[in-house]
C-alpha cells in the first residue's frame, strides 16, 4: 500500500543526512525501518528476566 505523507524539508534533510541516502524516499524508508527495528529490540529487552528457564547454561551445554 502506497501512502503519501507531507514532511517539512528540514526533517527530510535531517533524515537524508542521518541515513546517508540522497533519495528522499529511500531515506525515509530506511529511517522508518530502523525505527521499527529499534522498537522490536526494545520490546525484546523488556522481556529480559520475565521468562523462567528450566535449565542452567551448564545443563544445556551438557545436553
Amino acid at each position: 500500500m502506497d501512502t503519501t505523507v507531507t514532511l517539512g524539508s528540514e526533517i527530510v534533510q535531517a533524515i537524508q543526512q542521518a541515513t546517508g541516502e540522497k533519495d528522499k524516499v529511500a531515506a525515509v524508508r530506511m529511517a522508518l525501518n530502523e525505527y521499527l527495528r529499534l522498537q522490536k529490540l526494545r520490546q525484546l529487552a523488556n522481556l529480559a528476566g520475565t521468562v523462567e528457564l528450566r535449565y542452567s547454561n551448564d545443563e544445556l551445554e551438557a545436553m
